[in-house]
């Protein structure tokens, strides 16, 4: 008798560039943490934004990736997400308030599901805000201070490097460091190889915070593009 695919991982498998990378245990482990975060999570849509189970997934599937190996029952403190369109939030794709409210541009949201594009995934940044918020994690390793601090030498001398330059504006208007957190945790995710050719320590840090050592799990990009 053959079991029917599962309906999340079987979506999952066809939407979400990281799902073939994954190893077993790795996607029973999503799969969980998606089932809880659904089952205690409010979505809301915007009218332009047709409802879907999908989009709830994919939104759950990233925060698993974010999540996943801390204690953070299934981000339990999220108690609302609304997935908007492109004029809802203005140039932004995404925002969190507290630890209880996410907000998802879902077009984004699909896009950077589908294809790996180097250092843009929406809904690992807001996810990496809320973890920030609920275990101090900015400015907490060695790695993290160093690689914030290379990476605003790089921009004082004019270069660009593997994390956003939207950082050091955020840092000069609102006088804190949170956003470097969360731009780092997108290229993580996107070009763990990017990152750890940036500043080592940096990824042995997130490695271990999010239990995954993607470098040896994603294959490298190719030059100049997404995947």
């Amino acid at each position: 008798m053959t079991l029917a695919p599962d309906p999340i991982d079987d979506f999952l498998a066809h939407n979400w560039f990281i799902h073939p990378y994954l190893s077993t245990h790795q996607r029973a482990v999503v799969l969980r943490f998606v089932r809880a975060f659904c089952a205690g999570t409010e979505f809301l849509f915007a009218p332009t934004v047709e409802a879907s189970e999908e989009l709830t997934w994919l939104v759950a599937a990233n925060a698993a990736l974010v999540g996943g190996a801390q204690r953070t029952n299934a981000f339990a403190s999220v108690r609302w997400v609304y997935l908007v369109d492109d004029d809802d939030l203005g140039e932004l794709s995404g925002d969190a308030f507290g630890q209880s409210t996410v907000r998802i541009n879902a077009w984004d949201l699909v896009e950077e599901s589908r294809q790996r594009i180097p250092g843009q995934q929406i809904a690992i940044h807001e996810f990496a805000h809320i973890l920030d918020q609920q275990f101090g994690i900015t400015d907490s390793t060695p790695g993290l201070r160093d690689g914030l601090e290379l990476h605003l030498a790089n921009r004082r001398r004019g270069l660009h490097d593997i994390v956003s330059d939207h950082v050091l504006p955020t840092i000069i208007e609102e006088g804190t460091n949170m956003e470097f957190f969360a731009y780092v945790s997108e290229a993580f995710f996107t070009d763990p190889q990017g990152v750890r050719d940036f500043h080592g320590p940096l990824y042995r840090d997130l490695a271990g915070l999010y239990g995954l050592d993607l470098a040896s799990q994603l294959p490298p990009l190719p030059p100049g593009g997404s995947q």
